[in-house]
């Protein structure tokens, strides 16, 4: 690495500073990455950012060693340095996973930031090339903190609503009366909508994929596809959602990659225990109650709830024929989370459905009864 006609600019009390600068810089982003990588390799188990934050690190030593950070180890004065005796309270704690990963992403960006800017004042080539790691760190952060919020949104979810256009009621189209239904439920706040869609061809379906993701962005409202793996892609949803017929969760992660949310339909208990056990985000519970959206050979009933309930941490949704008037009987099993489809489809006031719905819901139990860490 060429730093010809730039130390020699500096005087040695300047480039000693610099020096010191680079080192402390150097040591903050080594912390966070570990730290970092620690997370993903033991909480998230994701083998392919495990290797890539590995890369970053071997990438990160080449440059420190071409900087020849041996000479801001010499400079190093740790019982002279002013800052290691400033610490804030906040410093000192972390209120849950997702703060600790922010809180080392946002170390590990400024030191590079910094490391960056120094570096232009003794190098020539190492500031292009801590450049280019800053930006491949800051994508592998945007996933990082969007696939933790994603699941953090998941565990305080409560009402999956589950659309599907011909099931909408209004006084127009059948397109129009889905985007009513559709924005009505996201504005009367929905924690999950589903596309579920069986009769639509692929670019109806994606289509129709497309808009919902139009209208969730920048709202608390995820968006899961049903079924298709390839139409949750090209829409930029959050997950998809399979049943017992359909692809495993291993065969849909390999599709979706970890960011996506991936969802599956049981019937018993046996199915619930294998769709955790394949690394399934949540479940679909059910069917509790006959319902006119799906016909099934014989309801699961009030005792798979109960039996769900009494096991799984995982978070898992009852389903079927639930509606205002029966989600007492969910509730009093401690289930806090439902989905429905018709009983907010067929609503006469949507907002004040989904209002009566979380309110039953929060009358009996807590989140922790229901599959939340």
């Amino acid at each position: 690495m060429n730093k010809a006609g730039k130390a020699s600019r500096l005087s040695l009390a300047e480039e000693q500073s610099i020096f010191r600068i680079l080192d402390a810089s150097a040591n903050r982003c080594r912390e966070g990455l570990r730290v970092i990588e620690e997370f993903v390799r033991f909480h998230q188990e994701d083998e392919q950012n495990v290797r890539n934050i590995k890369s970053i690190r071997h990438q990160f030593s080449q440059v420190c060693l071409e900087l020849d950070l041996e000479q801001a180890i010499q400079a190093r004065d740790t019982p002279g340095d002013v800052g290691t005796k400033i610490t804030l309270p906040s410093e000192m704690s972390r209120q849950s996973l997702q703060e600790l990963v922010r809180a080392n992403c946002s170390r590990v960006g400024e030191s590079l930031r910094t490391l960056e800017e120094y570096s232009k004042l003794i190098s020539l080539e190492a500031p292009a090339f801590i450049e280019k790691i800053r930006y491949r760190f800051y994508d592998i952060e945007k996933q990082l903190l969007i696939d933790h919020s994603l699941r953090t949104r998941l565990e305080t979810s409560q009402i999956y609503f589950l659309i599907t256009g011909e099931l909408c009621a209004g006084n127009g189209s059948v397109d129009e009366n889905f985007e009513t239904v559709a924005r009505e439920a996201i504005a009367a706040g929905v924690d999950i909508i589903q596309l579920r869609e069986k009769k639509l061809n692929d670019r109806e379906l994606l289509k129709r994929a497309r808009l919902l993701r139009k209208w969730t962005r920048g709202t608390e409202t995820l968006l899961i596809i049903n079924d298709r793996p390839d139409i949750a892609l090209l829409a930029e949803a959050d997950g998809v959602h399979v049943g017992q017929e359909e692809l495993t969760v291993k065969e849909v992660r390999k599709l979706v990659g970890k960011r996506m949310l991936i969802g599956v339909s049981t019937h018993s208990l046996a199915q619930a225990r294998k769709a955790v056990e394949e690394g399934a985000d949540y479940l679909g519970v059910g069917p509790v109650f006959s319902s006119q959206t799906k016909e099934f050979e014989q309801l699961a009933g009030i005792e798979l709830v109960n039996q769900i309930a009494a096991e799984i941490q995982t978070p898992w949704f009852a389903i079927g024929g639930i509606n205002s008037t029966n989600v007492s009987f969910i509730a009093e099993t401690g289930a806090t989370r439902i989905a429905v489809s018709q009983a907010i489809c067929k609503a006469d006031n949507i907002s004040k459905t989904v209002t009566i719905l979380k309110k039953s819901l929060k009358r009996e139990g807590t989140l922790s009864n229901q599959g939340s860490s």
